[in-house]
């Protein structure tokens, strides 16, 4: 039985609440929707949306967003309609690289793209490559459509969030804000800080310098942290104690409850990249991909897709903070400007590279 048909007994019962189990893509487990979480309905011409998108079977989705919150997107948009979601995940440039050689060839694979680097998604928009979507999640009252819908077609699906962190057995009085990584105490290689080996990086330095004070980044290097690629590894030295702090972290939610004496805070505005998402005009299942990206802005999307990360929705109980609190540069961070900025680190930086 098809899902819309479904949805339409269910509401013919009154059972709003009522949910949906299937065994989540081959890993054993059980991911359930409630038909509440899906948001609108949808009128007629909807419905056939879906069917035709069950018809195709499958979606195909770009995107640098967090492996495990792709997995409980795909285990959930699965369970929810049948249709099974390939996800194909890479950080911008690569992702960047792929879709143009599908253009070159002609073979398109890429159902539904999100992609932090906003030029190049701005880019891509004035040249016609994305549809505008059609889904009635993005006109439900929840749904901020002047924050996070342009020319109803680029929308934002989650924004990764990055903040500082402490190591709780090392630093047991807590951090209260980028300012307390300049104790002291905290000198001579007890924090760790990012290479600046993007445009996002570059961004996040602007945003200490913004939001802390102009000459934070200056006075953080005289504390000679230690200098990480990524913020993975810098969070793993930090749950290790082999930091006590650092300075670019996703929050340390799951890695305390796992027990890991680590802790983040969250600071108003948040430093974070949105990912702004669109379907494909040369999408080989465009049904399925505007069914997924209606998905994408519904509680049941944002439950997976903002786990620890910036939800568009209101009460995403997984969610670290809102999309809207994002902290938003205001220039645009071009290959010149990181090429000059490494610079001036290796300058300031360098002594503890």
């Amino acid at each position: 039985m098809r899902f819309a048909s479904l949805r339409r007994s269910l509401a013919g019962v009154g059972l709003a609440a009522a949910t949906f189990a299937v065994a989540a893509c081959g890993s054993g487990s059980t991911t359930e929707v409630a038909a509440e979480d899906l948001g609108p309905a949808g009128d007629a011409a909807w419905e056939q949306v879906i069917d035709a998108a069950q018809q195709e079977g499958s979606v195909t989705y770009f995107t640098g967003q967090a492996t495990d919150n792709l997995q409980e997107l795909s285990n959930r948009f699965e369970s929810a309609y049948g249709i099974k979601v390939d996800i194909v995940r890479d950080n911008d440039a690569n992702l960047q690289t792929k879709l143009a050689a599908e253009a070159e060839t002609g073979r398109h694979t890429a159902d539904v793209v999100a992609s932090a680097a906003k030029p190049w998604v701005d880019a891509r928009l004035a040249e016609g490559s994305y549809l505008p979507v059609t889904g009635p999640a993005f006109g439900a009252a929840e749904f901020d459509r002047d924050k996070f819908l342009r020319d109803d077609t680029i929308f934002t699906s989650s924004a990764a969030v990055l903040t500082y962190g402490w190591n709780t057995s090392r630093v047991p009085e807590g951090l209260d804000g980028y300012e307390d990584l300049l104790d002291p105490a905290l000198a001579d290689g007890k924090v760790g800080v990012m290479l600046p080996v993007s445009a996002a990086i570059v961004d996040f330095y602007d945003y200490l310098n913004d939001t802390v004070s102009p000459d934070f980044v200056e006075k953080l290097a005289a504390q000679k942290p230690r200098t990480y690629p990524g913020a993975q590894a810098m969070g793993q030295a930090l749950a290790s104690g082999e930091l006590a702090a650092a300075v670019y972290t996703v929050p340390l939610t799951a890695e305390k409850e796992a027990g890991a004496p680590v802790e983040s805070g969250m600071p108003d505005p948040v430093f974070g990249a949105p990912f702004h998402t669109g379907v494909s005009a040369n999408a080989p299942h465009p049904n399925a991909a505007q069914l997924f990206a209606n998905f994408l802005v519904t509680k049941a999307g944002q439950e997976a897709v903002a786990n620890r990360a910036g939800a568009v929705l209101p009460g995403i109980s997984t969610a670290a903070t809102s999309a809207q609190n994002i902290w938003v540069n205001s220039r645009t961070v071009t290959g010149a400007d990181v090429e000059a900025f490494r610079t001036d680190f290796e300058r300031l930086f360098g002594s503890s590279q």
